[in-house]
């Protein structure tokens, strides 16, 4: 079994990898570009900017970091293990059933613009699938494999 957790630990490294990348990335891309809005929109507020490059920042990065916590966990064994992982993968799934029922409702609207002779972009309405089928996997698949693999410990139980 410990290849397994094994496993998991180096999942949620990636997962925590990519989240923080991306977060970087965006980051780099909103400061690099910056400037130029400056000077492009002369009322442009530093502050305005930056606050909502923090709000759009922060909780990714805070996840990422949180999954490369757990990946740490996982692979030495944390004693509160199962019941962190239990506990977001739950919130991960939720989050993943949420974006699936907005996949399904931006298919609907697509099908209505079409219908009403628009439906441009409609092809864009399967674009919350891509975020959500993997999210939805992930946490399901963690959530079996914790049940399965990692056994409970008596403080989990409060």
């Amino acid at each position: 079994m410990v290849w397994i957790r094994r496993c998991l630990a180096l999942g949620h490294l990636g997962l925590g990898l990519i989240l923080l990348l991306s977060v970087l990335s965006y980051t780099g891309i909103v400061l690099t570009g910056l400037p130029q809005l400056m000077k492009d929109v002369p009322r442009t507020n530093l502050l305005s900017s930056v606050l909502l490059l923090t709000t759009l920042v922060l909780p990714p990065a805070a996840f990422g970091a949180w999954m490369l916590t757990l990946a740490g966990w996982i692979w030495s064994g944390h004693r509160r293990l199962r019941l962190a992982l239990l506990v977001t993968h739950a919130f991960l799934l939720l989050l993943g059933m949420l974006a699936v029922h907005a996949g399904f409702r931006a298919i609907e609207a697509a099908e209505r613009s079409t219908a009403a002779g628009g439906g441009l972009l409609s092809p864009l309405a399967f674009l919350p699938f891509c975020f959500a089928v993997p999210v939805f996997a992930f946490a399901l698949f963690s959530i079996a494999v914790t049940l399965w693999v990692i056994p409970p410990h008596p403080s989990d139980f409060w």
